[in-house]
């Protein structure tokens, strides 16, 4: 029989809590955290644990306990898991790969996930599969959809709902219809959103605006119950998104995304269930400094006192697919195939002074990274309900940059790096392997026990090896570098859970040994990096990270409870004896809640403490970050059978705060802290039909 594509979770996440669900066949070893999206799918008993106010996908995820953010503007969030974020996590969107199209990430990949339209988003941290791609050594994020079990329901049905708040986002609405018979499927869905400049605790006007239009649609035939083919295709405008905390905004950007998936269980002794994907990527990406801000002005020379007009232009592409087999033999379940990347990236900075576009540099300089992966991976049943996963991986990656030769008002690519490195770009050719090896057990007095290793191995980015943004002033430089050795992650994590329906506690830890851990640094003079002029600069050093995750619960009530939840994380810099940069502080929650069949209320304290160990070397670092802590108020009422109607108070005392991680900008690569909206009113609606 057909499987439902979504997987199974064995650790569901409510709002900040990790709670145990009922661990199934084979997929309990998948300890992850799972919040449901979609109302008609998720069947979640308390609509209160979804977040209702969220900018883009890692928004949402940062309800999850032992998942950060870093905040750039309203949208382009990044999501820091195990301290680690950008490349170092792997996200998908539906089984697709998304490279965003801006060099500085004012779009990284959650950017693109129009939330509403999914059915739930699943975490796993750590290095838990090896089916997902290369790398991921701080995990692996998916965004699903299952249209075919909407679909299920034969005939006309749907959703539409729509939140507004006095904060952040001013409108937030959907519509979600599904059309279907016995064979055949069709989904289509939009969605608009506007964000605005909000406040900050103290009353302080945040640019952080943007407009965000997504439509698309799915259409799926199942000639039988065993097979499916689905093709899906979506398109994301936005405009006049605003960053606070870069030198430029993005007045337009596009991105079209395109899927085909075919699922089957063919008649074959040797082939359980077969899924094959498809998908391509497409961004386009306009950032500049003119549209809508005041531009700096010259300083210096015949145009001292005029503006100064940038603007950059970039694209981003990524093809790719994965062709997964399952076989079972007797207790063991083996997942085999292999999957792929074409990644182009093109990005070039242009004077605007005079109007008409004269080309500076390239910043991505024709930059393509390929990969292919062959990948295995086991999961056995033991005796006593234990459970035993062992994952291989290899990956071949070619990298190479095509226009690094090509100059314009400035020095080439490659006389950049060889300038701060001593080499040239060059096709870079890896063969890189990972495994993983996991053990789950069930211990006296109910308990339940998790250990791991692995190695999984991370390729540089485009921006990581070839960025090549050149300025008059060294200590602006940002500058890639071609020499780049791939991150190789050895870890260990090991946890333990227990508890029922009236109490819950579960607790784990991890440690990471890196080697080749790449590092964005300031030029020093250091062994590889040729100037001591305070560049921005990359190379390898050895490193390690380690964290800690405790969640609890307690029913005191049949319908009250009290949860809690705090994540610790520290990176180290081993070579150098120092702390890596841009890592999280200890940070938790604390939320008391009651619900009925009709309504509910509660109250959530969020709180981070300061900040101190920080890289004083790093132009990433602001500096040390205080403490905060802020106060949630959230309700609910079930209206009848198909309305929802929600609302509640975030940062209710209009705390001023921001988050540790922070980024900085594309034309003075120096950090820039966002402060975090203040107090917020907002109400939301949710109808099916």
């Amino acid at each position: 029989m057909y499987r439902n594509p979504l997987r199974t979770s064995s650790l569901i996440c409510a709002l900040a809590l990790s709670a145990t669900s009922n661990a199934t066949e084979l997929d309990a070893l998948l300890i992850d955290d799972t919040l449901p999206i979609n109302p008609a799918i998720s069947q979640a008993d308390d609509p209160d644990r979804l977040p209702a106010v969220n900018a883009d996908g890692a928004d949402l995820l940062d309800a999850i306990n032992g998942v950060s953010i870093s905040r750039f503007g309203g949208r382009g969030l990044e999501p820091i898991i195990h301290g680690q974020s950008q490349t170092r996590l792997n996200v998908l969107l539906d089984g697709a790969y998304v490279h965003g199209g801006c060099p500085n990430r004012m779009d990284p990949p959650a950017s693109w996930a129009a939330l509403e339209t999914y059915e739930q988003v699943t975490v796993l941290k750590g290095v838990q599969t090896v089916i997902y791609g290369g790398g991921g050594s701080g995990g692996t994020v998916l965004f699903e959809r299952d249209t075919r079990s909407l679909a299920l329901d034969p005939g006309v049905h749907g959703r539409v709902s729509a939140l507004t708040s006095d904060n952040a986002i001013g409108h937030d609405l959907l519509a979600d219809v599904v059309m279907s018979d016995t064979q055949r499927y069709l989904r289509v869905f939009g969605q608009t959103k506007k964000g605005e400049n909000y406040t900050d605790g103290d009353g302080r006007e945040v640019r952080t605006a943007f407009d965000h239009r997504q439509f698309g649609a799915v259409a799926g035939f199942m000639p039988n119950s065993d097979r499916l083919f689905e093709l899906s295709v979506e398109r994301n405008d936005f405009s006049d998104a605003l960053y606070p905390g870069a030198g430029m905004d993005s007045p337009s950007e596009q991105g079209n995304l395109y899927r085909f998936r075919y699922l089957d269980a063919p008649d074959l002794a040797w082939i359980e269930q077969l899924r094959f994907e498809l998908y391509r990527s497409d961004i386009e990406h306009l950032m500049d400094n003119y549209s809508n801000r005041t531009p700096p002005l010259y300083t210096t020379g015949p145009l001292t006192g005029t503006p100064m007009l940038r603007s950059a232009p970039t694209t981003s592409l990524t093809d790719g697919g994965r062709l997964v087999a399952e076989t079972r033999l007797d207790d063991t379940r083996v997942e085999w195939g292999f999957d792929w990347q074409l990644r182009e990236r093109n990005a070039i900075l242009y004077n605007m002074d005079t109007g008409t576009a004269a080309a500076l540099m390239y910043l991505w300089p024709g930059v393509s990274i390929d990969q292919a992966g062959l990948f295995a991976e086991a999961t056995r049943n033991l005796d006593g309900g234990a459970q035993l996963k062992a994952g291989l991986r290899i990956d071949r990656v070619h990298a190479s940059a095509d226009r690094a030769n090509d100059a314009f008002a400035t020095p080439t690519p490659n006389a950049a790096y060889q300038t701060y490195y001593g080499v040239t770009a060059h096709d870079a050719n890896e063969t890189n392997l990972g495994g993983l090896l996991r053990y789950e057990t069930t211990l006296e007095g109910g308990w339940r026990l998790y250990t791991g290793i692995s190695r999984s191995v991370r390729t540089a980015d485009a921006t990581e090896r070839y960025m090549n943004n050149w300025n008059m002033t060294p200590a602006k430089r940002w500058i890639g570098n071609p020499a780049l050795s791939p991150e190789k992650h050895h870890q260990i994590d090991a946890g333990l859970s227990w508890g029922g329906a009236k109490r819950h506690l579960s607790l784990s830890a991890w440690y990471d040994r890196i080697q080749d851990y790449i590092l964005r640094d300031t030029a020093r003079g250091q062994p590889g990096i040729l100037l001591a002029d305070g560049a921005n600069v990359y190379r390898n050093v050895d490193a390690e990270l380690k964290g800690i995750e405790i969640a609890a619960s307690l029913r005191l009530r049949p319908s009250l409870s009290l949860s809690a939840s705090a994540a610790w994380v520290q990176g180290d810099n081993t070579q150098e004896d120092r702390p890596l940069p841009q890592i999280p502080p200890l940070e938790g929650e604390l939320s008391l809640d009651y619900s009925n069949d009709r309504w509910g209320l509660g109250s959530r304290l969020r709180f981070a403490l300061e900040q101190e160990r920080i890289d004083p070397y790093s132009a990433q670092e602001v500096g040390p970050t205080p403490g905060w802590q802020a106060i949630d108020l959230y309700g609910h009422y079930q209206v009848n059978d198909n309305l929802l109607v929600r609302l509640g108070i975030d940062n209710l005392f209009d705390e001023t705060y921001a988050r540790h991680a922070s980024r900085s900008n594309l034309l003075d690569p120096v950090a820039v802290r966002v402060n975090e909206p203040g107090r917020t009113l907002w109400l939301k609606a949710s109808a099916m039909f």
